[in-house]
């Protein structure tokens, strides 16, 4: 994927350039920067769509030049408008039962996931020119965008619940099921879950709902919801979620299931009462959400093939560890697809269940009934289980019967939130677990965060400060940044990539372990002996282009005591 050919050199064997035009605007590049493609446009030698067509011979995948004639009503029939819109997608024509669509990123995975759930079918990328896909896409919707229900539409549409309404309990009760506070509620959780947002947040402000979602680990404002109709909508929110309405007073926690477009989807949902209302924050928990391999999640190869052999140890504790958010169920499902097999029983203890997984025997906790994680393991512990997942540990007793699980020749995953890999000792130590515990089953933690991905489409070279010299430590003579465009809506950046370090648990460790060394000193001897720091992993990603500088210092730089690159500067 990193190692893709140079824009310049398919324009060449394409024939749209010569060498020499080539060699000419890459002396112009040297002098006025920018990317090779925009300074071929600017010397005019080539068009918008060669470059497109030469960036779909970088992705690997065909180009198609669209037209509002080359997309066929059916095709576009399958998608909605919200759906193409988020996704960045025009779906061209239906062939061989496959549904044909022309994508901004057609590397996108997650997003080809999302229109092969919703339209049954196998889609087919092709790319094109990112302006004409979005004109064409702007064309072919604007009918039926105009015929479906929009939120905003529905939003303007009530004016029926007056502003004395909301402390009004009978009131409130009735509203939570009139049909327009009802479908309000519904579109804006489709809207944000077509979306791809992995949270929804409904602040109440002293005029308006502010909606917020956070998409990419960003959050982004979306739109303001009347005051009107701000404790229907979160009453409404609270019925779903199985919780009191009429308690305002204090948090609650719940859970709403709902299926979109044939998937059924999971939101956890907690309320925080605050000085205009109470605060409404939804978790998405897709369920269909296609599984990732490991080698799709941003593993160097060095850490790659440490991760696999400390997968294959028959048994032993394998943490994944970082704040919530940084992909650390995604990881550990990556790792049980790898290794599961009929040979072995592979059981997990989760709250909630995220992915389905099959050939996995999968459990929920039930903390309500008395079925925490500890009781829901020990259980699993009499099942005859090879490989035990277990969502998280939490406290004291779950993390010694994972240990002790480990040690009678079981291989055991699950997820801690620390800062780094190294942290992961000190804190299970910080729950009452036994040094011994802990050196006789740790085999491993994989630290990670997940970091943004810079926009292909307006990826830009500049020549590093020097105080990202200073950051990165060797000689660099060029780094990238986006700019912003339509495709990445102005951001700069198009999805995320991780950042890892990997900690092998060996004698030494052990030792220290159990001599209850520092941090730093078990830090040092991991360093020694090969183990790749989480911002060196980041600055070589930056380094190759795919994410910037500023991601890797602002999330990446955990274990580091390097300023802050802001800083830097203005010293």
């Amino acid at each position: 994927m990193f190692g893709r050919r140079k824009l310049g050199e398919i324009l060449v064997d394409l024939g749209y350039i010569s060498p020499a035009q080539l060699e000419e605007a890459l002396q112009e590049q040297q002098r006025t920067g920018g990317l090779i493609g925009e300074v071929l446009l600017r010397l005019g030698y080539v068009n918008a769509d060669h470059i497109a067509e030469a960036r779909a011979e970088q992705y690997d995948v065909d180009y198609e030049k669209v037209t509002p004639e080359s997309v066929q009503p059916e095709a576009v029939a399958k998608v909605p408008l919200t759906l193409a819109k988020s996704l960045q997608v025009l779906p061209l024509r239906i062939e061989d039962n496959k549904l044909v669509v022309a994508m901004v990123n057609p590397l996108d995975v997650d997003a080809i996931d999302v229109l092969q759930r919703h339209t049954g079918m196998y889609v087919k990328a092709v790319y094109t020119n990112p302006n004409d896909l979005l004109k064409v896409l702007d064309f072919h919707y604007s009918a039926s965008a105009t015929g479906s229900e929009s939120l905003d539409e529905v939003i303007s549409e009530v004016g029926s619940l007056s502003e004395g309404e909301e402390e009004n309990l009978d009131d409130l009760r009735r509203a939570v099921e009139d049909a327009p506070v009802v479908r309000i509620v519904n579109l804006l959780l489709v809207e944000a879950i077509n979306g791809r947002a992995s949270d929804i947040h409904l602040e109440p402000r002293r005029t308006h709902m502010e909606v917020r979602y956070r998409i990419d680990g960003e959050l982004q404002h979306v739109r303001n919801i009347p005051r009107n109709l701000m404790a229907a909508c979160i009453s409404r929110i609270k019925v779903m979620a199985d919780m009191d309405i009429a308690e305002r007073r204090v948090p609650q926690d719940g859970r709403i299931t709902i299926k979109v477009e044939n998937r059924q989807v999971d939101l956890r949902v907690s309320t925080l009462p605050i000085q205009y209302g109470e605060r409404v924050v939804m978790r998405v928990l897709d369920r269909d959400r296609s599984l990732r391999r490991l080698d799709e999640l941003g593993f160097s190869p060095r850490n790659l093939m440490t991760l696999r052999w400390l997968l294959q140890q028959p048994n032993g504790i394998i943490l994944v560890t970082g704040p919530t958010g940084s992909g650390k169920t995604t990881t550990l499902y990556a790792a049980l697809r790898e290794i599961r097999s009929v040979t072995r029983n592979i059981i997990t203890c989760e709250d909630p269940i995220e992915y389905e997984l099959e050939g996995i025997n999968q459990s929920n906790v039930n903390e309500k009934a008395g079925l925490t994680f500890a009781a829901q393991l020990r259980a699993i512990l009499r099942q005859d289980p090879d490989v035990v997942l277990v969502g998280e540990i939490r406290d004291q007793e779950t993390a010694e019967i994972a240990c002790r699980a480990a040690m009678t020749g079981h291989l055991v995953l699950s997820t801690l939130h620390t800062n780094d890999a190294v942290g992961a000792i000190p804190r299970l130590m910080d729950m009452g677990v036994e040094p011994f515990l802990i050196s006789s089953s740790l085999v491993g933690v994989v630290a990670q965060r997940l970091l943004r991905v810079i926009c292909p489409h307006c990826k830009q070279e500049y020549e590093p400060t020097l105080a990202e010299l200073q950051v990165i430590g060797r000689p660099v003579e060029k780094l990238y940044r986006g700019t912003g465009c339509p495709a990445c809506g102005g951001r700069g950046y198009l999805g995320r990539i991780s950042v890892h370090e990997i900690l092998v648990v060996d004698d030494e460790i052990r030792t220290l372990t159990i001599q209850h060394a520092p941090s730093s000193q078990i830090h040092e001897v991991a360093l020694r002996k090969g183990m790749i720091p989480m911002a060196e992993d980041g600055i070589e990603k930056a380094i190759q282009g795919i994410t910037t500088l500023e991601e890797v210092t602002a999330k990446a730089f955990i274990s580091s005591n390097a300023p802050p690159i802001d800083i830097l500067e203005a010293a």
